[in-house]
């Protein structure tokens, strides 16, 4: 290693071994997993098949314990290959003198003892010489074994991987003390494109273009990799560069003559005819013909250009030759090749593997000649042990993976060693293919991968035969048979980490995280005292001072030190000079944060002014953004320009405007408006602007998207919708191309709008088909294949707002679902994160998305107001918020408690949401929560700025011709200003802008006469500058009493102390002939004062007066409640647990009860009046659920034919009309007796759900299931004129007023909320009309239970649920419904 690599860990000893040799000794090999090579059909057998479960690791870092043998039982008879057992036995040569190391000084000084003096000096100098001789021979013993390679390979040639993908693989790498990244570029699909393809072979050459496109295509044609085709050059040598600088060697493999199906087909579509190896009419997809010199050439050439590029770059190039034309010959492609020798009249290939050895070795010149060592995969050299066909090149490094199979006979280890090849041992025991992530999903899943390295050592090579194999290294690999199958980050890197702590002594120690301890001390440490920086210098030298030569298995030692380390950083204390800038330094880091408020605008319209007035209060208050969701269940924004361009046609603008309008109106059709203007949003966030508040526009999708799904349908967009359970009225099929790309779209027509006005726009992404699986909808798109798409989908708009300029901002919950990598996410997305879910909704902790990079701004769902709540009961109230605001710490990240878990975070947002867009906005409500939040937190806010900002607004913009002196206060008055104030130093800031104040009040005129009079001339008259003096007075506080009739008479409690207030007077003072003058310039309330609220015992003793008389009260009106019973719904349903016609009570019905209130008053005449008030359910009734008995007992006729399948019931709706009410109110604004309809009433709908199923006799069987009301009748109000019209009897005496009815109504418990239907996910198969590749049932799940019988979502439930509850009651017999038709 060169010196300068060494001494990056700035630690002392680097300049010496092994440390130096892992990194400069840049080597790799691979092993390829078999396609359909084992006697088992279509999986492959390793040749040591290991059992047992991998216990989880509880932290990554710790070792495992050392690795022990487990009993190997091969899943099929392999007589080729070595038991671990005889592998494991012979001790290490290392391992014997580091054994003894510890005990031979005790029997010399026992000799010592014994012999005469002048003997014992002698012996002196002896163990002098000999100790050093042993720590020498340890030291060479260790860095054998760090020496070796230890390489990680990936099967990039079938799946694509992204070289941000690559570079973490890469740092995980140098973290575990791999050496080297081999990498497949060509294995079935060709993934990496020189920038110059051209091709000349023989006398014709191929362009450039055309072999990059006839390439492109072949590997589309094996898999078209949605995610990328292919690394580019300039890809490739970034990535070798950033593993170079790692310390991590790259190796190269392009396969052949075999896995070469892109290369194959690209040969095609350039003219060579017939590429591909035929089997007595079989064609090899994979692999060439060696007797198609054409063929061959070109491959060669090809093999010679990538060379070419690796050159210098890298110091191994694997050329392949494994598993000849396994997928024609049902792998048996080496004996083909072979057979001619035995049956040379059979039309086997005439001196197939002679021309293949030849074939070999011109790769392997091919590679040599370009200063590369060749390597190979072992299974094709001297197969069967025959060395009679050639021999092969002896530098080709061998990768040893397999020792075979039945059937499948590979030269041993020990013959290829004797033959003069270096071994890589690749032992497929180590092999994981992606997507079988545990036992029981095929062979080489991860499970055994684990389990066989635990119980393979490195030391252990495939088919030995005894003999004690020289190794150059081991290599771990991934395969990706599977190309389809997601790519799981955190499980290959289990595999990485498990294979590095189980063969521990070969891996070297992690020394960068003690490079990073090292980079973390603090540079100025003078800032600090002396006694705290003593403790981080003897910690830091202590670093500097480990041996560079330990391994893995000695990793404690260094931990430990950079424990110690990271302790005294921790301790390190600030001199009281450094503290107060920290702490200054602190306040502006606080200040810097994102403090946003959020306001539901697509759901419920707001008008500019009220979005305006929260922009000033926000300002006020020290907000810094402000949160619009204009997109949320309604889209309530509109461009002056809607055109869409997508689906190969375009969408007119007023057609979109039109849909989307009619969409948003099908959502809520808010009386106080639609949509907001393009020219509104342009003022407001200039309006915004102005006051120091950024604006966040969000759009939300693929969830929340009730309006825009109506739009498309009403563009002609068929079926938008998902479809679970149910069709979801908020969320979009993400199987359906043509919405996706309207949605794309339409988001990116609103990106493009915003972009240079915002920095951050949110798309949203949360709550994906809450309404249509019960909550659980990102658990179903995992079960049915989607959650990938999900991922393309997010990624896909994280993208296009990236190249917008625009900073992409999401919701948490679908990223990285139950802290699964399963799929990849853009990491640039700021990470909205609100909650961690619930019971049956696990998303992903905040800890987790921290670390894998995300910035978070922190929504706690603690601090959420649903517009309306109020109620304890009800879903984010407001009381709770604003209790909240205070409980909840400015940092505390939802499910998690602060500051035990201190995540960075970009600032925290409060949030109004209107899920109940018909409740009544009240401004005060939203601003008492925003400034409780503000108030709570006042050392992230900013002080409120707004009147420095008039202040300086009111400076003359020239300033020439004032005296030098005013001028002089006006700057010192400016330079004071602090710009960094929170709101803890309100009144800090106010006293600089009084200041300021002050300085511009006082600026005086120049003088403008210099020089001596003449005699003649008159002294001009001396103008007396005013002086500005500033007054404060307090401001008494008001005291206000209340009776408190809980309170002893006459006793009094403070329930809000009063504070004074405080005026300022600006007064201008001006001297003329020695006499004062003073002129009030200003006076202003500069703190308001606050009322003392004294409550004050008042009981009420007195029912009479004086004279025992009651007093005379005013008659009010009386409230008659009448109830009336709802009687309940019986639902029937069949169940093969009860014997047939047997039938059981599941749940009693019990009748509910609705209240109606009715006012009672008194009339003129003295007869009462009754008038209907309102009418509530105080008591939902609850559903009679009976279950009858239908088992399948007939399994066949007495001809043994099977009966037909069950027909299942359909649902059939009946609607019956529910009358309207009329109230009848009085009026003085009508003439007695006349009558006007103020509102008209309108009947209502009830719809009732039948299932209609057949009986054995033929006849039907309609059976009630459900009925809910579809539509509330609308109540009607007549007003009745009742005006006063006498104003005095004949004495001109006032008649006594007319006594109107009042009416006292009382509290209302509110009504018992209707059970929801929990989904219980079915463990049995799906009812046998899905189709067979989809007859599954969902893994038995958790129910998803509601919290507090409420969807804890900030979605809205109306009658829609109501109507979907009938449906999904009548489906739960037969489990999950098939996902769509």
């Amino acid at each position: 290693m060169k010196p300068e690599n060494k001494q990056r860990f700035s630690i002392r000893k680097y300049a010496i071994g092994a440390a130096s040799v892992l990194i400069g000794f840049a080597f790799q090999a691979q092993a390829v997993a078999a396609d359909g090579v084992v006697p088992a059909p279509a999986e492959n057998q390793p040749a040591v098949q290991t059992t047992g479960e991998v216990a989880p690791q509880t932290s990554e870092e710790k070792l495992e314990t050392a690795p022990t043998t487990e009993n190997a039982t091969p899943a099929a008879p392999v007589a080729t290959t070595e038991a671990p057992k005889t592998e494991i036995t012979p001790a290490p040569v290392v391992e014997k003198t580091v054994a003894t190391e510890e005990t031979p000084a005790k029997p010399e000084v026992t000799e010592e003892a014994k012999q005469p003096e002048p003997e014992k000096v002698e012996n002196k100098e002896v163990a002098k010489v000999e100790a050093p001789a042993v720590a020498t021979e340890r030291a060479a013993q260790v860095n054998e074994k760090l020496a070796k390679k230890k390489i990680v390979s990936i099967d990039a040639g079938r799946k694509y991987f992204s070289p941000n993908q690559l570079k973490e693989i890469i740092d995980k790498a140098k973290h575990y003390g791999y050496t080297d990244l081999h990498l497949l570029v060509g294995n079935d699909g060709l993934r990496f494109m020189l920038d110059d393809m051209s091709l000349t072979v023989g006398d014709k050459t191929y362009a450039s273009d055309d072999v990059k496109r006839a390439v492109e295509n072949g590997t589309n044609a094996y898999y078209n990799d949605p995610n990328g085709n292919h690394l580019t050059e300039s890809q490739m040598t970034d990535l070798i560069s950033y593993a170079k600088d790692k310390g991590i060697g790259l190796i190269p493999t392009v396969n052949s003559p075999g896995h070469m199906d892109a290369i194959l087909n690209a040969m095609k579509e350039l003219g060579i005819e017939k590429p591909n190896f035929n089997y007595f009419g079989k064609e090899s997809a994979r692999t060439v013909d060696l007797d198609n010199e054409k063929a061959v050439a070109f491959t060669k050439a090809l093999i010679d250009k990538y060379a070419a590029y690796f050159a210098g770059k890298s110091e191994i190039f694997n050329i392949g030759l494994d598993e000849y034309a396994n997928d024609a010959t049902d792998a048996k492609g080496w004996s083909v090749l072979q057979a001619y020798k035995w049956y040379p009249e059979d039309g086997f290939p005439d001196k197939g593997y002679d021309k293949f050895i030849a074939y070999a070795n011109d790769l392997a010149h091919i590679v040599k000649s370009h200063g590369l060592k060749p390597m190979a995969f072992n299974d094709g050299i001297y197969y069967n042990s025959d060395t009679t066909f050639g021999t092969f090149d002896k530098d080709i490094i061998v990768s040893m993976w397999t020792g075979g199979w039945g059937g499948y006979d590979v030269a041993s280890s020990k013959l290829l060693s004797e033959k003069g090849h270096q071994i890589l041992n690749t032992n497929d025991a180590w092999y994981y293919v992606l997507g079988r992530n545990a036992d029981g999903q095929g062979w080489y899943n991860l499970d055994q991968g684990l389990n066989g390295i635990k119980s393979t050592p490195i030391t252990s090579v495939p088919k030995t035969e005894g003999a004690d194999i020289p190794i150059i290294g081991g290599m771990v690999a991934a395969w990706a048979d599977t190309p389809s199958a997601r790519y799981s980050p955190s499980r290959l890197f289990k595999l990485m980490r498990q294979f590095a702590n189980s063969n521990a002594e070969y891996f070297a120690a992690d020394y960068e995280s003690a490079e990073q301890a090292l980079k973390e001390v603090p540079t100025d440490l003078s800032r600090y005292t002396s006694e705290s920086v003593a403790a981080v210098k003897e910690a830091e030298k202590a670093i500097r001072s480990l041996d560079s030569n330990l391994s893995r298995a000695e990793q404690d030692s260094i931990d430990q030190a950079i424990a110690k380390l990271q302790e005294a950083v921790s301790n390190l204390t600030f001199t009281p000079e450094a503290q107060k800038e920290e702490d200054a330094k602190r306040e502006v880091e606080k200040l810097a944060k994102n403090k946003v408020i959020s306001i539901d605008a697509g759901r419920k319209y707001f008008t500019l002014d009220q979005l305006k007035r929260i922009v000033d209060k926000a300002s006020e208050l020290g907000y810094s953004d402000l949160h619009l969701l204009l997109g949320n269940d309604g889209l309530r924004f509109l461009l002056d320009d809607m055109t869409i361009t997508a689906n190969g046609k375009t969408y007119a603008s007023d057609d979109v405007k039109n849909a989307i309008i009619e969409g948003t109106k099908a959502y809520y059709d808010d009386p106080n408006g639609t949509t907001l203007s393009q020219a509104e949003i342009t003022e407001l966030i200039q309006y915004a602007k102005d006051r120091g508040i950024g604006i966040i526009p969000a759009i939300n999708s693929p969830g929340h998207m009730d309006a825009m799904l109506v739009a498309m349908e009403k563009l002609g967009i068929a079926n938008p919708q998902a479809n679970f359970d149910k069709v979801s009225k908020t969320t979009m099929d993400l199987e359906n191309e043509e919405a996706m790309n309207f949605t794309k779209a339409l988001i990116g027509k609103y990106m493009d709008f915003f972009a240079g006005k915002t920095k951050i726009f949110n798309y949203g992404t949360d709550e994906y088909a809450n309404d249509a699986t019960n909550a659980q909808g990102w658990y179903y798109l995992k079960w049915y294949g989607l959650y990938g798409k999900f991922a393309d989908y997010a990624n896909g708009l994280a993208a296009m707002a990236k190249e917008k300029g625009l900073q992409p901002m999401a919701f948490n919950d679908g990223f990285y679902y139950e802290d699964k990598d399963d799929v990849e996410f853009d990491k640039d997305v700021i990470i909205s994160y609100w909650s961690k879910g619930w019971w049956g909704y696990n998303l992903a902790s905040p800890q987790y998305l921290a670390s894998k990079g995300y910035k978070i701004l922190n929504t706690n769902g603690d601090w959420y107001y649903v517009l309306g709540n109020h109620k304890n009961d009800e879903a984010y109230p407001l009381s709770k918020a604003i209790e909240n605001t205070e409980k909840v710490p400015f940092k505390q990240l939802a499910s998690t408690k602060y500051p035990e878990v201190d995540l960075p975070t970009t600032g925290s947002m409060l949030a109004i949401w209107a899920d109940r867009p018909s409740a009544e906005y009240k401004e005060e409500e939203i601003f008492e929560l925003m400034t409780a939040f503000a108030d709570h937190n006042k050392d992230y806010f900013r002080a409120d700025y707004k009147a420095l900002r008039e202040e300086l607004a009111q400076i003359p913009e020239n300033l020439e011709g004032y005296s030098t002196e005013s001028l002089d206060a006006l700057k010192v008055a400016k330079e004071a200003l602090n710009y960094n104030l929170n709101r803890n130093k309100q009144a800090e800031l106010d006293a600089l802008v009084a200041n300021l104040k002050v300085a511009r009040l006082g600026l005086k005129p120049a003088a403008t006469h210099s020089g001596s009079l003449d005699e003649s001339e008159a002294p001009a008259a001396v103008e007396n500058r005013p002086e500005l003096l500033t007054r404060t007075e307090e401001i008494p506080f008001e005291t206000v009493k209340k009776d408190n009739p809980n309170l002893p008479v006459g006793q009094e409690k403070v329930v809000t102390e009063g504070v004074k207030g405080e005026r300022t007077i600006y007064v201008s003072v001006t001297t003329e002939n020695g006499k004062e003058t003073e002129t009030v310039l200003e006076d202003k309330v500069t703190k308001e004062p606050v009322a003392q609220v004294v409550e004050i015992g008042n009981p009420v003793t007195h029912l009479g007066d004086e004279k025992g008389q009651a007093p005379t009260t005013e008659e009010l009106p009386k409230l008659d409640v009448q109830t009336e019973e709802i009687p309940f719904t019986t639902i029937t349903r069949e169940t093969d647990q009860l014997p047939k016609g047997q039938s059981r009570i599941v749940t009693e019905g019990v009748n509910g009860r609705r209240s109606h209130f009715y006012s009672v008053s008194t009339a003129a005449d003295g007869s009462e009046v009754k008038t209907l008030v309102t009418s509530v359910v105080a008591q939902e009734p609850v559903t009679q659920i009976i279950e009858v008995g239908t088992p399948v007992t007939h399994v066949g006729d007495e001809k043994g034919v099977a009966p037909v399948a069950d027909e299942k019931p359909r649902v059939v709706i009946e609607d019956e009309e529910i009358p309207f009410t009329t109230i009848t109110r009085e009026t003085d604004a009508l003439p007695k007796g006349q009558t006007r309809v103020v509102t008209e009433g309108v009947k209502g709908r009830r719809s009732h759900f039948y299932s209609v199923s057949t009986a054995a006799d033929g006849s039907e069987v309609k059976t009630l299931v459900t009925s809910v009301v579809a539509q509330e009748p609308v109540t009607q109000i007549i007003e009745i004129g009742t005006p006063v019209t006498h104003v005095g009897d004949e004495k001109g005496l006032a008649p006594v007023a007319e006594e109107k009815p009042k009416l006292e109504i009382p509290n209302v418990p509110a009504p018992v909320a209707e059970e929801k239907p929990k989904l219980e996910i079915p463990s049995k198969p799906a009812p046998a009309t899905v189709p067979a590749e989809e007859n599954k049932a969902l893994p038995q799940g958790p129910a998803p239970v509601a919290k507090e019988n409420k969807l804890p979502e900030t979605g809205s439930q109306g009658s829609e649920w109501l109507i979907a509850t009938g449906l999904m009651a009548a489906l739960t017999a037969y489990g999950l419904s098939k996902k769509k038709d």
